[in-house]
């Protein structure tokens, strides 16, 4: 019998197995295993090492071959059936690189396609910006540039996420992307807003996030395009461009991201067809053809084990060179696996049979790449199931709460770089003159834009612009602005494969600066962000909405006529007047060019209850402590009534920092991260049903094991009374975060739980967790995600970047660390988590928590808006915030903690019983009492520079009680 033909026994032999098992009507993939495991034996049985040793020679190269297709309906009986009938049967192609189409047709072509292939087909797209970019009607993200400017690290891994659940419910295994370039070449024609950025630190963040977010949710990733295609002003497409750079420039700038993405488990990396001279030795072959870049460099230096992927075979900077046969077997000795899209899918196969046979190609390369694309198939699950169910497609495909995410990624990333005469747009009702601008092909460019101005109350005069636009258009474009007293021109300059710049007409550069002497004007540039380049002199409004989707336009509207905020913030430099970082924020409905710019937007207001003379008596207080040496510097919010009521801060940064102390001083929260992180995921939890507080806390965790641990509840976790013990030396004790973990669920109980009360950092870290268990993410992404983001509590996470080290005020001298704790988390055990955990970790400002605590205020007293973005029932509130019954000695709400009765509090001996809140070790407090509406917050570094200071054990209470008295 020849191989190929047991071969076919065998996949058929699996397939029967399949069918004796219930198949399920969805094709979600759990976000633990792409697919579970099959307990049919002989499935079991086919190995990838069984299946290589079966494959002829032909059908090994086959499996490295992806054609290209289009998504579109194909009968059975038509030509391009019979194409795609071929690749399948003749030439035995590995995969499939999927084109636009519907998404059930996409499905149910990919179904026909796998029911007639020897072996499961591997299929691709590219869905850079979400499925949206290949099916159409599924979900349209906005550009990775966008999401960079919007400043959320979540909207990243949400990209990834709701990317891979859409893919994989229509027969998608794997996405093109993320782009990890770097754009940092503004003349750029081809990578553009693709990228998160033009820095590898800015960028990494996010990088990271995507590929957690694809892979915990069944996608295969790929970082494109190596060694780095940013700093190119050519279209691969049409010529070979080429990167200047050497070593040196591509080690510390273009290869980061790759590092990242390595590091963060990207699936596979693909490479550019871009020219790296000063690397290849002055040979001006591309990168995809040359050993030294793709073996040498990636595989040897980066230590990258994955696949990778030629960048299509069909572009000219490949294909007029060399052909479709010796593409392919150049690519390959480079160091490629798959081969995507050769201009001709049978000559590329036949010329790379021909090279093993000559002895060109060891036949042990081309076993090691087969492998490695098998192991796919089979990570993928498609030896267990390869085909997917038509009716859940519209139960995962656009789904309107991903079309919610996506209308909110494209309001966060507006990004206002230069104001100019925006006062007389926002918030005004007159005429307005829209000029859109975009290609020919995009006849929808500005709809969106023109109708949401209107619904919002604008006159609009609307005219559309081409590139092929003539005088005569141009003359009638200046008629329509001419009748308007303002113009917002719409520009829709993207990235578009082979056209070869990505560049305005000059002569709509030339009609925007005429317009802008005479009339007010407004650029909103809806793709290319670099425009500004165009226009010297140009001094009107210039908005950045990054790409063209329907929200991105709808956000436009919004933000222009309503008065919606701008936060956005530049992921990239546009030159010295507008570096990394930039961007004027506009708090909901400014209006005036002098409220420009905003700190935060949260409500203030001098309120009547309070004798502000007396406050200031607060603000003595706290300076005299300054003075005395308790701590360096101190921040104080008080908020009432659903706004502050008064903020102050003295002292400075640290004992050899003078700088001034301000509200935006960052500061490391210590284990007020028990209630503003952990404690705040657990009720939303409890809120969604995913957790119940009267349930054992094995049943979340089964490697929480031990005598007794039967019966700890989350309760216990929370109100400390599970019998674990304080704490233990994790630091000291383990060398890993998976280590340390492994160290606290393993810890004896040192009481009866229920029984006795003992503050328990080891409680908090076992109940993060149960926390990421049940949501199925990490304690970090699910806080950004569910609670800082929609708070806009945007100085407020776990480990702050580099860039946030001005703003943090330092803490203690570490003799473990052997340096200054700057920047990073204090607590040794936190640290050695990794920065992320239930107990300490968080860093966040004044005005950040004073967000908190008023919404949270709202929620206790079911006052929340019915449009708030974070909803959480009162009672749910309350439980978590009352006292609950418990052993002698504790005070404990769930997570947070209530004043004591006796003794010394940092409540003081003011405030209600049924006042809660909490401290933190390095000198920080918050403190929410429902009766009078009231929240105090104090912040300082008093550990600074040695924890052997403990002045502040007395005057959190003393602050707490003149705040108190200060209101009439």
């Amino acid at each position: 019998m020849h191989r190929s033909t047991t071969l076919a026994a065998i996949v058929l032999l699996a397939a029967c197995a399949r069918g004796a098992a219930p198949v399920p009507d969805r094709v979600v993939p759990d976000p633990h295993a792409v697919l579970p495991p099959v307990a049919i034996e002989r499935a079991d049985k086919i190995t990838v090492d069984g299946l290589l040793e079966r494959l002829t020679l032909r059908e090994k190269v086959g499996q490295l071959v992806m054609p290209w297709l289009l998504g579109n309906y194909a009968a059975f009986d038509s030509e391009e059936y019979d194409t795609l009938a071929a690749w399948v049967d003749s030439l035995k192609v590995g995969g499939i690189i999927m084109s636009i189409g519907s998404p059930l047709e996409i499905a149910a072509k990919l179904n026909a396609l796998q029911a007639r292939s020897a072996l499961p087909l591997l299929v691709a797209a590219d869905l850079e910006w979400g499925s949206g970019m290949r099916l159409s009607g599924g979900t349209a993200f906005p550009m990775p540039m966008a999401i960079a400017a919007g400043g959320w690290v979540s909207d990243a891994y949400e990209l990834g996420r709701v990317t891979a659940l859409e893919a994989r419910a229509v027969g998608i295994h794997m996405t093109f992307s993320p782009v990890v370039d770097l754009n940092n070449n503004p003349a750029n024609p081809i990578i553009n807003t693709r990228a998160f950025g033009d820095n590898p630190t800015s960028t990494a963040p996010l990088l990271r996030a995507y590929v957690r977010g694809a892979t915990d949710y069944g996608l295969f990733t790929t970082a494109k395009h190596f060694p780095g295609h940013g700093d190119t002003d050519l279209d691969s497409h049409i010529e070979l461009p080429v990167v200047r750079g050497c070593w040196n420039r591509l080690d510390s700038l273009e290869l980061e991201p790759f590092r990242t993405a390595i590091r963060a488990g990207v699936t596979a990396v693909m490479t550019a067809h871009v020219a790296v001279p000063c690397v290849t030795d002055d040979v001006p072959e591309p990168a995809t053809l040359s050993r030294t870049v793709m073996t040498d460099i990636l595989r040897d230096s980066l230590g990258f084990t994955g696949v990778v992927a030629t960048d299509a075979l069909t572009m000219g900077a490949i294909v007029r060179a060399y052909g479709a046969g010796e593409s392919a077997v150049l690519a390959f000795l480079a160091g490629s696996d798959l081969l995507l899209m050769p201009s001709d899918t049978k000559a590329a196969i036949e010329a790379v049979v021909a090279a093993v046979e000559s002895g060109r190609i060891s036949l042990d390369r081309l076993d090691r790449s087969v492998r490695r694309v098998l192991a796919l198939k089979e990570q993928a699950g498609l030896f267990r199931r390869r085909s997917v169910s038509l009716d859940s497609v519209p139960t995962v495909v656009a789904k309107r709460a991903f079309a919610h995410l996506a209308a909110d990624m494209a309001a966060r990333s507006l990004t206002l770089v230069q104001p100019g005469t925006i006062a007389q747009f926002r918030g005004t009702r007159d005429r307005t003159a829209v000029i859109v601008f975009g290609r020919e092909n995009n006849l929808s460019a500005g709809n969106t834009l023109v109708a949401e101005l209107r619904a919002q109350g604008e006159t609009v005069s609307a005219f559309r612009l081409y590139p092929a636009s003539g005088a005569s258009s141009y003359d009638s474009a200046r008629v329509v602005i001419a009748r308007a007293p303002r113009v917002i021109f719409a520009v829709n300059v993207r990235v578009v494969s082979g056209l070869g710049h990505i560049a305005m007409p000059d002569s709509l550069a030339g009609l925007i600066l005429a317009t802008q002497r005479s009339t007010p004007s407004l650029v909103v540039s809806f793709g290319n962000p670099y425009l500004l380049n165009q226009l010297p002199g140009y001094l009107g409004g210039y908005l950045l909405a990054w790409s063209g989707i329907e929200p991105a336009e709808r956000a436009v509207a919004r933000a222009v006529a309503a008065g919606a905020p701008i936060r956005g913030h530049l992921p990239i430099s546009l030159g010295t007047d507008f570096p990394r970082g930039h961007g004027i924020e506009l708090a909901p409905g400014t209006a005036s060019d002098t409220s420009l710019v905003v700190s935060d937007d949260l409500p203030e207001r001098a309120d009547s209850a309070f004798d502000y003379d007396a406050l200031e008596q607060v603000r003595l207080f706290l300076q005299a402590r300054v003075e005395d040496g308790a701590f360096p510097g101190a921040v104080l919010i008080v908020g009432h009534r659903g706004a502050v009521a008064y903020r102050t801060a003295v002292g400075h940064y640290g004992e050899d920092d003078p700088r001034a102390v301000s509200d935006s001083t960052v500061y490391d929260l210590a284990s007020l991260t028990k209630v503003i992180g952990l404690t705040t995921a657990a009720m939303i939890l409890v809120a969604d049903g995913a957790l119940d507080l009267d349930r054992p806390v094995v049943d979340y965790l089964p490697e929480f094991t031990g005598s007794g641990k039967r019966r700890v509840l989350v309760r216990h976790l929370l109100t400390h009374t599970s019998g674990l013990p304080a704490w233990v030396p994790l630091h000291l004790q383990s060398d890993t975060p998976e280590d340390a973990i492994k160290l606290v669920l393993q810890q004896p109980l040192e009481a009866i739980p229920g029984e006795r009360y003992l503050y328990s950092d080891l409680g908090a870290i076992t109940m993060a967790q149960v926390v990421e268990r049940v949501s199925g993410e990490p304690l970090d992404v699910f806080l950004e995600r569910r609670v800082f983001g929609p708070l806009g509590m945007r100085r407020t996470r776990f480990l702050p970047p580099e860039s946030w080290r001005p703003m943090i005020a330092p803490t203690e001298w570490d003799p473990w660390r052997g340096r200054l704790v700057w920047g990073e988390v204090h607590d040794e055990n936190a640290y050695r988590l990794g920065g992320v955990s239930g107990h300490a970790g968080l860093f966040s400002t004044g005005p950040d928590l004073a967000r908190f605590a008023l919404w949270l205020l709202g929620a206790w007293h079911g006052r929340l808006p019915e449009d708030a973005i974070l909803q959480l029932p009162q009672d749910v509130v309350r439980e978590f915030t009352r006292r609950q019954p418990g052993p002698e000695g504790s005070t404990r709400a769930l997570g947070w903690d209530t004043p004591s009765a006796t003794g010394r509090s940092s409540a003081g001996t003011l405030l209600s019983r049924d006042s809660f809140g909490h401290t933190g070790f390095t000198g920080t407090s918050i403190w929410i009492e429902p009766e009078r509406e009231l929240v105090v917050i104090l912040l300082t570094n008093r550990v600074h520079p040695t924890r052997e200071n403990r002045a502040i054990l007395d005057i959190r209470g003393q602050v707490a009680d003149l705040v108190v008295q200060s209101m009439r």
